[in-house]
């Protein structure tokens, strides 16, 4: 018997679709594995791995489908439970070459494409321990040779479209998530499927009668990848109730200047001359990062170079009106700290020894760094403690860093906790004591178990002053996650679907000097242009006294902009086109802010390439529009005025180019009601209900051309006896499609006019109006009742269109025109009796249902919908996007 998929494309179960394989679990401390086929198909399942009961919960969703994991040991001992399973298989993809999105464990880790191949993830050379910093586990099984790797979660589909498979782990702290990928074989029809492994890892050991619930394992397919990603996230950040709506930051870093060698005076020199430039330097938060503790664990104490301490730091940082920032490595701490010679026992233990955190032989006196066990409740009440003094002495911004080392893979006092929750427990500790009105921001830190708790996060390595890695000596294994700009750009552009679904990105600092820098400016320009159109938060980190006058105005200009696409997030926010292609090439970023379009282009690449911005191949903007360079300095060969086709560029390697495209005609959207802002065709189901017989004879008639659309009306409503209490109650029945609300929103916001076109009844739009509390503008014909009969009149009869409905959307449309030349028309339409005039007359037309083959039909050009990137002639008439409702107008046109 055919499985059935847990997603599919296509109802019928053709097409792109996931299928369910097996369970897995491994227990024990040898770590064995015993499967269990074919078990995803129920929608409930609970089965028995000796001792250990499996519990999966199973809700579908059409094109996704979620799968809750619980365990429960049903032994009388204790039992070690070290992973849970899920198998699948992908297949209907049709393509010959896959890619595939390696996720990162943290944010350091290495986030970017690579190809699905048989080779699977290279070896790590450089030993479990610093592979357990990136990775979430040190030594992956012999079991998962030639497999790819992937944390938390993974998308594998073709470079430039097609069918996408996302599987993802939705982390909330219980446990942490892995997938694994490879290409699969040739099943029986011929389709070659790609395998994909959701590991849930517990490590924990379960008491007899004990139940715990792991994670939920998401799969999905799709054409549209970003969107994959985001419904993904989106899910994620419902779950774990993530902290999405923190105020916009921008400031200013002592970090990537000054580094471990800051002191007092060039902290306030630096904060003198920003007071001093606040219209030219527009930041609100100053952050003193690494160099003023006394040591790796004693947050509260300063060293020599902060002789007042802390307190009179946050003050005068406040005084000048900034909001105060300060970094801390709360799970850290060297041998000579406070913490440790007080309390040698809230150290994780490797055997007899304390868990070795990381290696800086700046930070102690033998080079190492410990991690605490937050496992252990007196850990978490200092915890407490530290961050509840930190924030009141002022500091509201805590950078946290190093977070990964509360999870690392050790010994701790409680082993029935999970790594994840070992870590969620500390950061619960620091919100608790930081009070829920401070910014915290993660740093180094496992993803999963932070959404919820902190309001930004670090979603990528170091940036540094120079665009590869640039030392002496790297440990094999790191050169793709130590600081440089390279790697920092592609995990912003990777996980720019994270900010304002899980929190706000934070991308690094921006680093704008011209001096004491080895980036070159067009470099630093890319990163500028990479920050502002992702919209994360934008923190500078140069000595303003070394800025000029071009270096401070693109700082105003990245926070300004940054500012402007955050606005508009997580919806409409923006994008990486083709999210499946390499990174070592151009990589496109965009974002509609507005009824603008933002667009830039960075090379990635060691060689010149020749950019042309394909505004059309994008989906940016139909109809004419104007092209202008974002950056004051840009060339002026970038701006196009009052031009469709946008000119080429030469990038050299590593170079941007960024541009705002703005329609340069005012716009109009037109809507259909019936079938299109409302789900039910409103006067058809009434009735369907009410004259069955009646309407099909009717219908009938109508279609053999006895009489037009109106006439079939006139007939089929004279003597309809309907009173005004059965249609309101009918009228409560209907939903609005779900963009809807989104769409009147929207026009409100950008000031576009919307009108609805109906040739339904102006008594339904009333009440439905009412009902939902959603206002608009509209045409459409009169219904009044007689007693308990309904009279209906025409509300536009227009004798030299062909469509004979009582309200001639053509006519409306053509009107408008007259009265606002030169105006760019939209109609989003379902149907090809009223819609089609209507639809023939706009310039660009949203169609789904019969609308759109009636207008192929017709020879009106069409692309594909949402998330397919139309391509358009813009010059042309009547575009249509097929398949786009409401939300598929927004998410088409990046509205």
């Amino acid at each position: 018997m055919m499985q059935r998929p847990l997603a599919s494309s296509t109802p019928d179960a053709r097409g792109a679709r996931i299928l369910p394989l097996h369970v897995a679990v491994c227990t024990g401390e040898s770590g064995g594995w015993e499967e269990r086929a074919h078990v995803l198909s129920s929608d409930v399942l609970r089965f028995a791995d000796g001792a250990l009961d499996v519990i999966l919960v199973r809700h579908d969703h059409g094109e996704a489908a979620t799968l809750d994991v619980s365990i429960m040991n049903a032994g009388a001992d204790p039992l070690r439970v070290q992973a849970v399973e899920l198998a699948f298989d992908f297949l209907g993809h049709e393509a010959s070459s896959l890619r595939f999105l390696r996720h990162g464990w943290q944010s350091w880790s290495f986030t970017g494409t690579r190809a699905l191949d048989e080779a699977g993830e290279p070896a790590f050379p450089s030993g479990p321990w610093l592979r357990g910093m990136y990775h979430c586990v040190g030594v992956p099984g012999p079991r998962r040779e030639g497999w790819h790797e992937s944390e938390i979660v993974s998308l594998v589909g073709a470079s430039g479209g097609g069918p996408a498979a996302l599987v993802g782990v939705l982390e909330t702290g219980s446990a942490f998530g892995i997938v694994y990928l490879r290409p699969g074989g040739l099943d029986a029809a011929g389709e070659r499927s790609v395998r994909i492994v959701a590991e849930l890892r517990a490590e924990i050991v379960l008491e007899p009668g004990a139940r715990r619930d792991l994670e939920s394992v998401r799969v999905a397919v799709g054409s549209d990848a970003n969107a994959l990603l985001e419904r993904f996230a989106e899910l994620w950040g419902e779950r774990a109730g993530a902290r999405r709506d923190a105020i916009y930051r921008s400031g200013w870093c002592s970090w990537y200047h000054f580094f471990r060698d800051v002191n007092e005076d060039d902290l306030l020199r630096n904060l003198d001359a920003m007071v001093s430039d606040r219209s030219g330097i527009p930041i609100s938060l100053i952050q003193l990062d690494d160099g003023y503790q006394r040591t790796i664990g004693d947050w509260l104490h300063t060293n020599e170079k902060f002789p007042r301490g802390l307190a009179p730091i946050a003050q005068v940082i406040r005084e000048a009106g900034f909001e105060a920032g300060i970094w801390t490595a709360p799970f850290a701490a060297s041998a000579e700290s406070r913490v440790l010679v007080e309390h040698p026992d809230w150290a994780l233990k490797h055997g007899d020894h304390w868990q070795r955190g990381t290696l800086n032989p700046d930070w102690s006196a033998d080079g190492w760094v410990y991690a605490l066990d937050t496992s252990r409740t007196e850990v978490l009440g200092y915890l407490e403690g530290v961050f509840r003094e930190l924030a009141a002495i002022g500091f509201t911004y805590q950078k946290l860093d190093f977070l990964y080392m509360a999870c690392m893979e050790a010994g701790a006092h409680d082993p029935a906790q999970t790594r994840a929750e070992r870590l969620r427990a500390g950061l619960l500790a620091i919100r608790r004591g930081a009070g829920t009105d401070a910014f915290l921001l993660g740093c180094g830190c496992p993803l999963g178990p932070a959404v919820g708790v902190v309001d930004g996060m670090r979603i990528g390595p170091d940036v540094a002053p120079c665009w590869d890695m640039d030392q002496p000596r790297v440990i094999p294994g790191l050169e793709r996650v130590l600081p440089s700009t390279r790697s920092a750009i592609r995990s912003i552009l990777n996980r720019v679907f994270m900010h304002r679904r899980l929190w706000l990105n934070d991308p690094d600092c921006l680093m704008v000097r011209g001096r004491q820098t080895r980036l070159l400016p067009h470099e630093a320009r890319s990163l500028a242009d990479v920050i502002a159109l992702t919209g994360g938060m934008t923190l500078f980190s140069d000595d303003v006294a070394l800025l000029g006058d071009a270096e401070r105005r693109l700082v105003r200009e990245v926070v300004e902009l940054g500012r402007e696409v955050d606005a508009i997030a997580p919806r409409g926010s923006a994008r990486l086109i083709d999210p499946l292609g390499s990174d070592d090439a151009t990589r496109v970023v965009t974002a509609g802010v507005g009824r603008d379009a933002l667009l830039a282009s960075v090379n990635m690449s060691e060689g010149p390439v020749t950019l042309d911005f394909a505004l059309g191949a994008q989906g940016l903007m139909p109809g004419p529009h104007t092209v202008e360079p974002i950056h004051a300095a840009a060339r002026a060969g970038e701006r196009a005025p009052e031009q469709s086709a946008v000119p080429t560029r030469k990038l050299i390697a590593h170079e941007s180019a960024a541009c705002r495209i703005a329609p340069a005609r005012d716009w109009v959207v037109f809507c259909d009601f019936d079938g299109t802002f409302s789900v039910q065709d409103v006067g058809s189901t009434l009735v369907r209900a009410r004259l069955p017989e009646r309407r099909a004879e009717l219908w009938q008639r109508y279609e053999d051309g006895e009489f037009d659309a109106w006439e079939y009306y006139v007939e089929l409503f004279s003597g309809f006896d309907c009173p005004r209490e059965e249609v309101d109650a009918f009228l409560g029945t209907i939903d609005l499609d779900p963009g809807a609300s989104e769409l009147v929103a929207w026009c409100a916001k950008q000031a576009v006019p919307l009108r609805i076109l109906s040739d339904g009844f102006d008594y339904n739009l009333e009440r439905l109006q009412a009902i939902y509390d959603i206002p608009f503008e509209y045409a459409s014909n009169h219904l009044e009742f007689e007693g308990t009969q309904w009279r209906i009149e025409p509300g536009g009869r227009n004798p030299d269109c062909g469509c004979g409905t009582g309200c001639c959307k053509r006519a409306k449309i053509d009107a408008w025109r007259a009265a606002h030349p030169g105006a760019f028309c939209v109609h989003v339409g379902n149907g090809r009796v009223s819609d089609l005039c209507g639809a023939l007359a706009a310039d660009l037309v949203f169609a789904k249902d019969s609308l759109a083959p009636a207008l192929s039909e017709r020879g009106r050009a069409t692309v594909p919908g949402p998330g397919e990137s139309p391509v358009s002639d813009s010059e042309r008439k009547n575009v249509v996007v097929v398949g786009a409702g409401l939300a598929g107008l927004a998410a088409a046109w990046r509205l």
